[in-house]
């Protein structure tokens, strides 16, 4: 975790000393405009477009194309944006999946970045003081498109793509997915409540604190953010927060900031600071919802943005971009994945008050990517919308009558994702009436939706099939394998799609040896391919890949050993991927996330819009990258 090292302030002192990009570029007469939104399928896209909801989109497949586009393999956002970027399979750009095992501890890492601390640290009284500014790197390789046309003499703006922290130095980008938040996770959002929660209604993004009111009515408590950078025991650091009982609803005090809140409302950004020396500080900030008054209080406090205006590290290229960017349409949320998902799965928020956290984000995304559009200095400009993903992973259960959940879903809930298709028309729309006479237009997704009805346990099955062996007198295991017995185990699964062989000399505890793993994987491609569905009779599963087949050169070689494609209906459990083994084969899925993609890459392709005829084929996401770099040659040549 980056708040959690020192390499937070190492990073902070490194900023100050890059020196602001001053390049400077003149006006372009024709660009290429990449509009990206996350998730969209190509079904949908259709169907609204025929009933009339979709006009900009229509108008734009008439003028030029429209097709499904292929995904990567496995059909995961890090993965299918990484082919995006570099023009490459999965094999190459080395990105397989959200999660990468660590073969040393068989537990789960992020598989987008990876921290190196400082290398040396002064001991000093009491204090840790690094020496050098340690660095996190982006564990996709390959050249990304924007890169190279750079590289070429062009000038390019990249907004929010999925898998670009750190940022690339271009003339001008937005980190996306990837950028933590000021505790160096992926988004670890505070619940203050003067009840308790039962244990099976927080997870590891979930910081729930019980509180009390005194004889008053006063609650008064901390927020609690980074480890103190240079403590050598170091504990966190907090700044003060304290709630009152305001008309019908409350003033929260946090951080020397007063803000008044009704039941079901959110505040504007909060900033905070938090000291680790009396005239130092981390900068950060929140904003609050009021779930509930009193008498029985529950404030979210959401997780921890970096202030864009004082990055402690790294969020834009030109490092100064991001200051710059707060001053013109205010600020915005930084964290790399913003929409509070997990916030919604755990009951913590309700469908209206995530719906307008996505209004939030939306109005952001649109300022940033409006204001590098009129700009006109680039002349390739790529901006990426997550809320189409967002909304449709948490109510597919509005569209879907066999979810679990869809009969008790509202109205205003089932058509959600009907109006975050008709926001993505209305951007669209937006985007042609900025585009200049001599602009080209593609708009894309990286994959499509199905249904999420059955949450499928691959450990528990590994484990009935003599595959994975758990400790004597144990019948379930908890996450990270801890029940696991390997000196006996041939395979496990982690993460959405991936299931390895427990070898020699790569794993830690490994003991299959090469012969031995090529027939195990023959084994569970056979024996997953036959698994139908106790319940419904249905296929679980739709094809096994072989990673040594669709995975050539392995770059960072951590790919899977297998790959599973599952029907549309079904999906690894939250519990596979961080390597539990449940009680369960498969169980309904009862969680508002209710959509998803992770299954056989064929059953949810993309979607591919160009403003233009194709005079050549872009059967998938992977060919993008050489069409604009070959676009890109070819107008240096005309000119």
């Amino acid at each position: 975790m980056i708040a959690n090292s020192r390499l937070l302030l190492s990073l902070a002192c490194f900023l100050l000393l890059v020196s602001c990009d001053q390049r400077h570029f003149e006006p372009v007469t024709q660009r290429i405009i990449v509009l990206g939104f996350d998730g969209m399928d190509p079904g949908l896209a259709q169907r609204w477009m025929d009933d009339g909801s979709l006009p900009n989109f229509r108008k734009l497949a008439e003028q030029g194309s429209f097709q499904p586009l292929a995904t990567s393999n496995p059909p995961q956002s890090p993965v299918a944006w990484s082919s995006f970027a570099t023009g490459t399979k999965p094999g190459e750009h080395g990105v397989y999946d959200f999660l990468r095992r660590n073969p040393d501890t068989y537990g789960p890492e992020f598989s987008i970045s990876e921290i190196q601390p400082p290398q040396h640290v002064l001991k000093l009284f009491g204090m840790a003081l690094p020496l050098d500014s340690g660095s996190i790197e982006n564990r996709r390789r390959g050249e990304a498109f924007w890169t190279r046309i750079e590289n070429d003499g062009g000038a390019t703006t990249t907004l929010r793509v999925p898998v670009t922290y750190p940022p690339d130095p271009v003339q001008r980008m937005m980190s996306g997915m990837g950028v933590p938040d000021l505790l160096g996770t992926q988004g670890t959002y505070t619940l203050f409540t003067t009840r308790p929660l039962l244990a099976d209604s927080t997870s590891s993004n979930t910081r729930a604190v019980r509180v009390r009111p005194d004889r008053s009515g006063r609650i008064e408590a901390v927020l609690e953010g980074p480890m103190h950078p240079l403590d050598q025991d170091p504990l966190p650091l907090t700044v003060p927060l304290a709630i009152e009982q305001s008309g019908v609803g409350v003033k929260v005090q946090l951080d020397g900031i007063e803000v008044d809140l009704a039941e079901g409302e959110w505040s504007d950004w909060v900033p905070l600071s938090f000291k680790y020396l009396k005239f130092a500080g981390i900068p950060g900030m929140v904003r609050l919802h009021l779930v509930s008054g009193y008498p029985r209080i529950r404030l979210y406090v959401s997780p921890i943005h970096i202030d864009p205006r004082k990055p402690v590290v790294p969020l834009s290229s030109p490092p100064d971009y991001s200051a710059r960017l707060a001053a013109e349409i205010g600020l915005y949320h930084t964290i790399g994945m913003p929409e509070e998902t997990w916030s919604l799965n755990e009951g913590h928020i309700d469908d209206a008050a995530f719906l307008d956290m996505v209004r939030t984000t939306l109005k952001e995304r649109e300022a940033m990517f409006y204001n590098a559009l009129d700009k006109q200095d680039s002349h390739v400009v790529t901006g990426v919308f997550v809320q189409t993903d967002r909304v449709s992973h948490m109510f597919f259960r509005g569209l879907d009558d066999q979810h679990p959940l869809h009969a008790e879903t509202n109205q205003q809930s089932r058509k959600a994702i009907h109006w975050i298709y008709r926001e993505a028309d209305r951007i669209l729309g937006e985007t042609m009436q900025r585009m200049m006479p001599g602009d080209q237009l593609l708009v894309i997704s990286d994959h499509g939706f199905a249904p999420f009805r059955w949450a499928v346990h691959l450990n528990r099955w590994l484990l009935e099939n003599g595959y994975l062996v758990l400790k004597e007198g144990k019948n379930r295991s908890a996450g990270g394998f801890a029940d696991v017995d390997w000196k006996r185990t041939k395979a496990y699964a982690l993460g959405l799609n991936g299931l390895y062989i427990n070898r020699r000399g790569r794993e830690a505890q490994g003991w299959v040896g090469n012969q031995k793993a090529a027939e195990f994987k023959l084994s569970l491609r056979n024996e997953l391919g036959g698994w139908d569905h106790q319940e419904t009779g249905l296929p679980v599963v739709r094809q096994v890949f072989d990673g040594d087949d669709i995975y050539p050169g392995n770059a960072n070689g951590d790919a899977p050993d297998l790959v599973v494609g599952y029907e549309p209906g079904f999906r690894a459990s939250w519990q596979t991927t961080l390597g539990s083994v449940p009680g369960l084969l498969t169980e309904p899925n009862k969680r508002k996330w209710s959509g998803d993609h992770c299954i056989a890459p064929e059953a949810v392709p993309g979607v591919l819009f160009t403003s233009f005829k194709l005079d050549q084929a872009m059967p998938a996401i992977s060919d993008i990258a050489g069409f604009l770099k070959q676009h890109w040659n070819d107008a240096v040549h005309e000119q």
